[in-house]
């Protein structure tokens, strides 16, 4: 395939990095179509679905690519940051193609940040600032957690939280919630069920969702595992950021 995946578009035929204004997708229509940019929640059913595949490239870019043309560029900068946690020092190319392609929306102490760590092989990747919406840099868990817990699903076609998962490939995220909020009830030491639970819950924003469920736990008297307790630092600091 000759075509690049992500291209800097301007009207003059040489460009410097301060006069790109922005970045395309080449092949609209295997990795993108137009109409998503009228689809409100789009946006949320990308990053639920990175949240589930971390691994799926295409997720990312669109995410990217998304939030650059919203004009939301803290949320851009989340996508980035994300991108370049799960490709882990791999994919340099593609790496600085979206960070050149975005860069016009980016602050300069957020292009510099993740300039400084594509040019440094030995960087720490934990350095990685992240913000509000980053999804593994100050979210429930890393990406090996979420790996691992994927490939540790039970194989049952009636186990709740694969029918959760199943409603969330048809982006029918209430119904997953609906779904897991009640198996979590019945068996609450399941942590598989918590943590997926938890990730629709931030991935929707949904603190008062997770607010209600958590106090049902506790009159519950159940005891409930640490990622609840970051999630509600998690919304705390969104609340305090508004």
């Amino acid at each position: 395939m000759n075509n690049h995946l992500i291209t800097c578009d301007d009207d003059s035929d040489i460009m410097s990095s301060k006069e790109m204004v922005f970045f395309s997708l080449q092949d609209t229509h295997s990795l993108w179509s137009t109409e998503a940019l009228l689809c409100n929640d789009f946006l949320e059913k990308l990053v639920f679905q990175i949240s589930r595949k971390p691994k799926h490239l295409i997720a990312h870019v669109q995410r990217i690519y998304y939030c650059f043309q919203m004009q939301l560029d803290d949320q851009l900068f989340a996508a980035l940051v994300d991108f370049l946690v799960v490709l882990n020092k791999q994919g340099a190319e593609i790496s600085w193609r979206m960070l050149t392609g975005a860069k016009s929306r980016l602050s300069p102490q957020q292009y510099d940040e993740i300039t400084g760590f594509l040019n440094h092989p030995d960087a720490d990747i934990n350095q990685l600032s992240g913000n509000q919406y980053s999804i593994f840099t100050k979210g429930l868990a890393g990406v090996s957690v979420l790996i691992d817990h994927a490939n540790d699903a039970v194989e049952d076609d009636h186990d709740p939280l694969m029918l959760a998962r199943d409603h969330i490939e048809y982006s029918q995220l209430d119904e997953a919630k609906q779904v897991l909020e009640r198996a979590i009830l019945e068996q609450p030491d399941r942590l598989d069920l918590h943590h997926e639970l938890l990730t629709i819950y931030k991935s929707m924003r949904d603190s008062s969702g997770f607010y209600q469920m958590l106090t049902e736990l506790i009159q519950s008297g159940v005891a409930v595992p640490d990622e609840w307790d970051e999630l509600m630092s998690y919304f705390e600091g969104q609340n305090n950021d508004e």
